[in-house]
């Protein structure tokens, strides 16, 4: 009568010193952490993925030129220039901000604002 008693505690403290089942499976989290970009690296490789745009004029390129009065670009190409900016620090500019942002000014702020909350 006492051995089922002695093994039904043992087994009890067996189940309780156990790692629960969900944690021995788990995947570990590893989390990485950057330096925020500074407004210099950010003007720098803007001004370096605007170079690659075809129509863009590079001599007219600076943080106050407006992309269509300055650098003579139209619609389109300040379409083509913004997605070169997207894809060189790696983020999506919404339609509707894309749509108020006239200068390269402007557009490195809100890409040096994006890299900030990151």
């Amino acid at each position: 009568m006492f051995r089922f008693a002695t093994r039904a505690v043992r087994a009890n403290a067996l189940q309780a010193t156990r790692a629960p089942l969900a944690s021995r499976f788990a995947t570990p989290v590893r989390f990485y952490a950057v330096a925020p970009i500074s407004k210099e690296e950010v003007t720098k490789r803007a001004f370096e993925a605007l170079k690659t745009v075809a129509a863009l004029q590079e001599s007219k390129l600076s943080v106050d030129a407006s992309f269509q009065k300055d650098l003579g670009l139209d619609s389109l190409d300040t379409v083509e220039a913004l997605v070169a900016l997207e894809e060189e620090f790696d983020l999506e500019i919404p339609d509707k901000i894309s749509d108020e942002i006239k200068t390269v000014g402007e557009a490195i702020d809100y890409i040096y604002q994006e890299e900030q909350n990151l």
